[in-house]
């Protein structure tokens, strides 16, 4: 393998620091609004003794008050956000401070090897496991060579640009920007490099965290990303996939693993004609007792996870994606071993027409996170739906903090709030009854504005039953574009649907959109200006009663009590869905808009205190079927 190394000149002039001087709005590059200066001497004010939670709405300008605020302390900045497509944004604003005032302070958005790796690019990799498997398993690669330049980076480095510079080099790009690392004022990433400890120790090797201040955006999610990093399910499928690649690949010595998958899999479909219904709890220790009493469970999946890792070896050969099922199949049931009496982690088994399910549920974010926060200087977490604040901190086990809600003043004016009577989606089922009564409410919304609207149903089930009593053909008869996020939508189908959405509040023929506010339009899409002034909640995004959340809630009034088990696991996950959904419509203080809840149980204290503030000023109770009376007097 030829040696990786590379010559790098980084000019960092006029970088010098006269503390004594520095005043926390030097290096604000826009006019300061009122609250944002009060965003800035609260984080002056408190960082050094402890750490921050901040919540202030989408717009406000928290990232570049935040970052300003920091870069004058000094030290290294790690900026996490909840997936890498979002590293660039506070690069993009070090772009802005460097240009406005004159400094050259360096940052990255900091990538995965999946996103990094211009090989597994070739070969259309699109897993981590994977790409990390190839580079672990190349002896040589064309893109590890030896070069020498002398080129002058003095702006920071979003992710595109770092794999456009590394392409014309001909090097490679995870390599290189870890070469960055240690220049960095600035390093953008994923929550995982912070969750995740293996990850973590790859960057804390270039960027000491002791030394760094930590920022985590969106910060509402890190529970849930936390949960979903730790969790893993296998099924049927796995177990069928796993015997082709020993009739592929297999050996002599293979047939003793042969026999194993075969009873595993007999064992499996017992349990699966044994449920009585489609989602229950796994009795994970008595299964593996039925499995096998004679050998070492661990042994024989250790076994297999070595045999799994030959088979991903010759499918690389072979030119293909070195995946393996045994590989995963075995790495799961090792992992529920080592976790079958871990407080926390659940088994769940699920069927459906033809498949059946194992998973293994990690419910316990803030056991894991509670240590991760004491390994930086300082941490500062924000979002626009952190409330309550206190709630926040205990479920991802953060103890020492001060939190503060930052708000715009929108004009009162510019904005309906309504909560409706009449209607609801309580219960486990929609009504036809309930549906058309639902539809003729936003018929009357819809009517009443000429607008780009959106309908955020609280879940896929609710939205089908408004579409069964007749939904669609209602909103195309009132002359609007009808969109729908369907479940399982690929990303390129829901980029292309959210474009022609937005086209259309600049057409005469305005658009609907209906969605769920558990899904990717209710919380990560922008939609500034006439792009979306109108919404309408329909019923409370509360998580379906599953056997899982059940676990989940049993779990966290263990850990908190009865009630406030039930308020951290359940309440406000939802009425968080609820506030992200109805803050699509509002990115900036001139922004106008219409946001029905409609669910009269959002006039109940224990909901209607966890709305947004905007909404709880101006709200106002109507009728369902008076809906459009009441905006025509606005």
């Amino acid at each position: 393998m030829l040696l990786y190394s590379i010559i790098i000149y980084i000019i960092f002039s006029n970088k010098i620091f006269i503390l004594s001087l520095i005043r926390n709005v030097d290096y604000f590059p826009y006019m300061v609004r009122e609250e944002q200066k009060k965003c800035i001497e609260f984080i002056r004010k408190n960082l050094r003794r402890t750490n921050i939670c901040i919540q202030a709405p989408t717009g406000f300008g928290k990232t570049i008050a935040i970052l300003a605020t920091l870069l004058t302390k000094r030290r290294p900045i790690i900026w996490a956000v909840r997936t890498g497509n979002e590293t660039d944004r506070p690069i993009e604003e070090l772009k802005v401070i460097n240009k406005k005032k004159g400094t050259n302070f360096f940052g990255l958005s900091y990538r995965g090897k999946r996103d990094m790796c211009l090989l597994a690019k070739e070969m259309k990799l699109n897993s981590y496991e994977d790409v990390s498997f190839l580079c672990k398993s190349q002896k040589e690669c064309k893109y590890d060579n030896e070069i020498d330049f002398n080129e002058i980076l003095s702006e920071p480095l979003l992710y595109s640009e770092i794999l456009d510079l590394c392409k014309n080099w001909g090097v490679c790009p995870y390599k290189f920007q870890r070469l960055l690392l240690p220049f960095a004022d600035v390093v953008a990433l994923s929550y995982n490099y912070i969750v995740n400890e293996k990850l973590g120790w790859s960057i804390r090797k270039y960027v000491p965290f002791e030394e760094s201040y930590l920022v985590v955006d969106e910060a509402h999610n890190l529970q849930y990303a936390c949960m979903g990093l730790n969790s893993d399910e296998i099924s049927f499928g796995s177990v069928e996939n796993s015997l082709k690649e020993i009739e592929k690949f297999g050996t002599d010595e293979s047939r003793e693993i042969e026999n194993f998958l075969l009873n595993l899999k007999e064992k499996l479909m017992e349990e699966r004609v044994s449920m009585e219904k489609r989602e229950e709890e796994f009795d994970a220790v008595s299964f593996l007792k039925r499995l096998n009493r004679q050998i070492s469970l661990t042994d024989v999946f250790s076994s297999m996870q070595r045999y799994g890792n030959i088979i991903r070896r010759e499918q690389l050969k072979l030119g293909k994606r070195p995946r393996s099922s045994l590989y995963h199949l075995s790495s799961f049931w090792l992992n529920v071993i080592e976790n079958i009496h871990t407080e926390g982690i659940a088994f769940i088994k699920r069927r459906s027409k033809k498949n059946f399910y194992i998973e293994l549920f990690d419910m316990r974010a803030s056991v894991i996170l509670h240590d991760k926060w004491n390994m930086f200087k300082k941490c500062i977490f924000c979002s626009g739906t952190l409330a309550p604040i206190d709630a926040f901190a205990e479920t991802i086990g953060l103890e020492n903090y001060v939190g503060k809600t930052l708000n715009f003043s929108f004009n009162k004016n510019r904005i309906v709030a309504l909560i409706t009577n009449g209607i609801s989606t309580k219960g486990e089922k929609l009504s036809k009854e309930m549906a058309l009564k639902y539809i003729e409410g936003i018929k009357q919304f819809i009517e009443s504005m000429n607008s780009n609207v959106a309908i955020f149903s609280a879940s896929y089930r609710i939205q089908n039953g408004l579409l069964k009593a007749g939904l669609k053909k209602i909103i195309e008869s009132t002359g609007r574009k009808f969109f729908i996020e369907k479940q399982g939508m690929s990303g390129e189908k829901a980029r292309k649907i959210l474009d022609e959405f937005k086209e259309c509040a600049y057409c005469d023929e305005k658009g609907v959109l209906c969605a769920t506010a558990t899904g990717r339009f209710a919380e990560g899409a922008d939609f500034p200006g006439k792009e979306l002034e109108g919404i309408f909640l329909v019923g409370i995004p509360f998580d379906k009663m599953s056997i899982k959340t059940k676990l989940y809630l049993e779990y966290y009034e263990k850990l908190y009590g009865k009630k406030k088990g039930n308020y951290y696991a359940y309440i406000v996950p939802a009425m968080r869905r609820a506030s992200q959904a109805l803050g699509r419509a509002l990115r900036g203080e001139g922004d106008k808009a219409v946001l029905i809840c409609g669910d009269e149980r959002y006039r109940e204290k224990r909901f209607f205190n966890l709305l947004p503030y905007y909404f709880r000023n101006n709200m106002e109770v109507v009728n369902y079927h008076s809906i459009r009376a009441k905006l025509l007097l606005k």
